[in-house]
């Protein structure tokens, strides 16, 4: 009998991961039909990703009979992103990110696709242009080809992330992404700034092409939120990356916030951000990288890597300005 003790089990999920799984368990978990070979290919391609990323999802498509436990999780996870629909904050499920079966790891990613449909008709009942909704989904792609850049093969070790796009709660426009959230320190609704990879230049135009879409697109589509600030959690908001890199979109970018104080763990969780998105290493602490390593082929990686090598950390900073 599959269950919530033997899918822990076959995933080797930790005790921890119980909390979650038992919140699918209480879920009305209805049948899931997954979306065919040609659907699948076709949705891929729509939201950017690589061709060997393509094939490796279409190969790794779960079957209610020979992956039972993961099917478990499937019909769960898409009953956990129907329950939550317009809810803010990401779902933190357990991850399978280093799981040696291609299914399991790229299971969540089956989860949204079969629930795709579900948000796009969520998207149209608001109004939401198609090319939002696929520049949105356009994260896919970019999350499928920097998990293969870190690791070598396919996965979606963020998937946790996902639960935003898939439940209507963050969208790209224009250079930068907005999700809505409440934020404690500023006690009160606020559209949370995210920087994608791709998308040209961070330009103070293209940024502020960003903004003026999101002043128009949040009242108009989700009145009742009513954020009037914008926030952003980044090592980019550290003001030393901005004094080492004067007249720069980096240095730009910085200026546009008024910092909030740093937390105790500022400097671990910029400097692992830092290896993470500009040099491609995961891992659980900075001391557990070689700084000579790191290549000094632009001159952000440069300073970054410069500044990690003399034993600094990068800060992790949040901040805010007025929309």
């Amino acid at each position: 009998m599959t269950d919530l003790e033997s899918v822990r089990a076959h995933l080797g999920w930790p005790e921890p991961a119980r909390e979650i799984m038992t919140v699918w368990d209480g879920l009305d978990a209805a049948p899931v039909t997954l979306p065919s070979q040609a659907e699948v290919i076709r949705a891929l391609h729509r939201m950017g990703a690589d061709e060997i990323d393509v094939a490796d999802a279409v190969g790794a498509r779960p079957d209610p009979e020979a992956d039972p436990e993961l099917w478990w999780i499937l019909e769960r996870t898409v009953a956990h992103l129907r329950s939550g629909m317009g809810g803010h904050g990401m779902l933190m499920w357990p991850s399978t990110a280093h799981h040696r079966d291609p299914k399991a790891r790229l299971v969540y990613l089956y989860a949204f696709l079969a629930h795709l449909p579900a948000t796009l008709a969520w998207h149209a009942e608001r109004g939401i242009p198609e090319d939002v909704s696929w520049a949105t989904f356009g994260d896919v792609g970019e999350k499928l080809r920097i998990n293969r850049a870190i690791y070598g093969e396919s996965g979606l070790d963020v998937s946790f992330w996902f639960t935003l796009h898939f439940r209507g709660s963050i969208y790209r426009l224009g250079r930068l992404q907005f999700d809505m959230h409440h934020s404690t320190a500023l006690d009160g609704p606020v559209l949370g700034v995210h920087i994608p990879e791709t998308g040209g230049p961070m330009s103070p135009e293209a940024c502020e092409d960003s903004f003026e879409r999101a002043r128009e697109f949040f009242p108009k589509t989700f009145p009742e939120f009513g954020a009037d600030k914008a926030t952003c959690l980044s090592w980019l908001l550290d003001p030393r990356l901005g004094a080492a890199l004067p007249d720069t979109n980096i240095a730009r970018f910085g200026k546009l916030f008024t910092l909030l104080p740093a937390d105790e763990e500022a400097g671990k969780n910029g400097t692992l951000d830092v290896l993470r998105f500009v040099f491609k290493r995961v891992v659980s602490a900075p001391e557990r990288v070689d700084p000579a390593e790191l290549p000094r082929d632009s001159t952000l990686r440069r300073v970054l890597a410069d500044h990690i090598a003399e034993g600094g950390r990068w800060e992790q900073r949040g901040g805010w300005f007025s929309l």
